[in-house]
């Protein structure tokens, strides 16, 4: 069997207004958090990763030139919702695109192995959607076959994929991950959790 080309797609570009400040910049063990996802992303399983990133945001396209990804997009329509960063990174994946995995800037706390096991999920299920399974409840990584690639453009505003994986319920695979749930970083509150975390 033609071993599969799925790539990544990191959404990277929130404004931080919860949290008031550049969120994916902040420290969190030795490096910002969007270094975290992106060194998971680069280490994992995926042939190529795709970072789309706010242009407003200062200092965070030096940071993802940094790494080792494949390619940087520059989404200008930021403020339309979360749906524009992850139509960007459809856009730009390459034709030969299998599957794409859909990962968020400010989950530090996701590694390679879990980004593998959904990859896994995928390839020996040949599921048109696979998403992470944790303890407590469902979230990222979400791997999206190039069949769902036409439904994603027709999504709208800050949902996300969330109308498609509704639309799709009943075909979604679980990639089941035995790790507490890891959650956004959105506030400053969110932000000293994860950092009480650290020290425990």
């Amino acid at each position: 069997m033609k071993r599969k080309n799925i790539w990544g797609i990191i959404l990277a570009s929130g404004f931080s207004k919860r949290m008031g400040k550049p969120k994916l910049l902040l420290p969190y063990k030795g490096k910002s958090m969007i270094r975290h996802v992106l060194d998971a992303s680069t280490n994992s399983c995926l042939n190529g990763v795709i970072v789309v990133v706010n242009s407003d945001i200062a200092g965070l396209q030096q940071e993802v030139r940094s790494s080792s990804v494949n390619k940087l997009v520059l989404n200008d329509e930021a403020g339309k919702g979360m749906s524009t960063s992850l139509k960007a990174g459809v856009t730009n994946l390459p034709s030969t695109t299998d599957a794409a995995v859909v990962l968020l800037g400010d989950q530090p706390l996701v590694t390679a192995d879990d980004i593998n096991e959904v990859i896994r999920c995928y390839v020996s299920n040949e599921a048109p959607i696979v998403q992470a399974q944790y303890q407590s409840k469902r979230g990222h990584p979400v791997l999206f076959d190039h069949s769902m690639f036409p439904y994603l453009f027709h999504i709208t505003g800050d949902e996300g994929a969330r109308s498609v994986l509704k639309k799709f319920a009943n075909q979604i695979r679980l990639a089941r991950l035995d790790k507490p749930y890891p959650e956004d970083v959105d506030t400053l509150e969110d932000y000293e959790e994860l950092l009480r975390k650290e020290v425990r």
